[in-house]
C-alpha cells in the first residue's frame, strides 16, 4: 500500500481506546490544511491528518488528479480509482496501529476529501462511525452497485457553500437528495460563502462530533 503521511495531535482527554478523527484535504492542499480543526473539537478525540498521496508540481497534494477548470471539474478515472483503493485500505488500519477505537473512527472530508469520505462510508461503512462532508459531493462513479447493511443508521453531516466556484451547490443538492432515499442519518447545512467553511459550519461539527459521543457512550 502507498505510505500515507500523517501528522497527529493525541487526546487531550486521555481514556483506554479513544475515538478517531481522521482529516481528509481537499486537492491542492496538504496535512496541515484542516489540522487546527483539532483545537476546536471534543478532547476526547486522537486526530489524524492524512497527506495526499500525489505531489503537484506547483505545491500541494492531491488524492487523485483534475481536468477540466473550477466549476467543471473533470475526475481522472484511473487515479480516482487508486484514491478510493488507498483510502479504502488505510483507514481500517488505523485503530490498530495508533491504539484507537475500532468502532469510532470518524472521518471528516473537505472537497476532494469530502468526495472520498462519501465513497467510503457508502461502499465499506463498516470502516466508519460517522462522516463530515464539507464542499464536496457523491461522485456517481463511486457509487457500489449494491448498498451494504451495515449503512443503515450511518450518521453523515453535509455541509456546503451557497456561492461554491470550484464545486457547485447543485452538486451538494444532488448529494443531499441521494442521502434522503439511503437509510442513513444524514443531516445538511448550507451557509453564504464560496469553497470554504463558515463559522456556523465549525460550530455544527463541534456539536455533532460531541453528540456522537455521547451518543455511543450511552
Amino acid at each position: 500500500m502507498t505510505s500515507i503521511h500523517t501528522i497527529e495531535r493525541k487526546p487531550r482527554q486521555a481514556t483506554e481506546q479513544p475515538p478517531l478523527l481522521l482529516l481528509l484535504h481537499g486537492y491542492g492542499a496538504s496535512e496541515h490544511d484542516l489540522f487546527d480543526l483539532a483545537d476546536y473539537v471534543d478532547d476526547r478525540f486522537y486526530v489524524v491528518s492524512a497527506r495526499a498521496p500525489l505531489a503537484l508540481p506547483w505545491g500541494g497534494f492531491a488524492w487523485y488528479h483534475l481536468g477540466g477548470a473550477p466549476g467543471r471539474l473533470v475526475p481522472d478515472a484511473a487515479s480516482r480509482a487508486q484514491a478510493v483503493d488507498l483510502i479504502e485500505r488505510f483507514v481500517p488500519t488505523l485503530a490498530g496501529r495508533l491504539g484507537t477505537d475500532p468502532g469510532r473512527t470518524y472521518v471528516l472530508g473537505f472537497s476532494q476529501g469530502a468526495i472520498l469520505g462519501l465513497a467510503l462510508a457508502l461502499r465499506q461503512p463498516t470502516a466508519l462511525a460517522g462522516l463530515i462532508a464539507s464542499s464536496g459531493y457523491m461522485d456517481p462513479e463511486l457509487m457500489p452497485d449494491e448498498l451494504p447493511a451495515a449503512l443503515a443508521d450511518l450518521p453523515i453531516l453535509q455541509f456546503h457553500g451557497t456561492y461554491d466556484d470550484v464545486i457547485p451547490v447543485a452538486a451538494a443538492h444532488m448529494t443531499r437528495d441521494l442521502m434522503a432515499q439511503l437509510p442513513v442519518r444524514h443531516t445538511y447545512h448550507e451557509h453564504p460563502i464560496g469553497h470554504g467553511i463558515h463559522p456556523d459550519g465549525l460550530r455544527a461539527i463541534q456539536t455533532w462530533l460531541a453528540e456522537r459521543l455521547d451518543e455511543a457512550a450511552r
